[in-house]
């Protein structure tokens, strides 16, 4: 005579640890979508800014060819680095030493108008 065995052998998943796996998973992708988004979103602020500090650089560049009288007053204006527009805005300002001036450059986007980089430099030059 042949004894069955009470305990039933089943193979599969049962519908609840299907959802719960399910489940799991979904959160596993969320997270990885937001870290790519975020990823994503850095590097543009920082290729922005990166090109900022290209402006920024060209404008104290130009401080430093006019060696005579460099930027004799504060002056604003737009300038494109790596096909996008950025404003700029150079300031003098006088130090206690005579002939020795500091130069600060903010450059800024237009559709925020944040300042995304500033510079400093100091530069010799005729009192205006």
């Amino acid at each position: 005579m042949k004894v069955r065995s009470a305990k039933k052998h089943d193979d599969g998943f049962t519908l609840v640890e299907v959802l719960v796996s399910l489940l799991i998973f979904a959160v596993a992708i969320l997270g990885l979508t937001r870290a790519g988004t975020q990823t994503v979103s850095t590097f543009n602020q920082l290729e922005e800014k990166t090109y900022a500090s290209i402006v920024a650089d060209n404008q104290l560049a130009l401080a430093r060819l006019e060696s005579e009288n460099p930027f004799a007053q504060s002056r604003e204006g737009e300038e494109l680095s790596g096909g996008r527009a950025f404003d700029f805005r150079v300031e003098r300002v006088e130090t206690d030493v005579p002939q020795f001036f500091e130069l600060i450059v903010s450059v800024s986007s237009p559709r925020t108008d944040q300042i995304l980089i500033q510079r400093r430099a100091f530069v010799t030059g005729e009192t205006s």
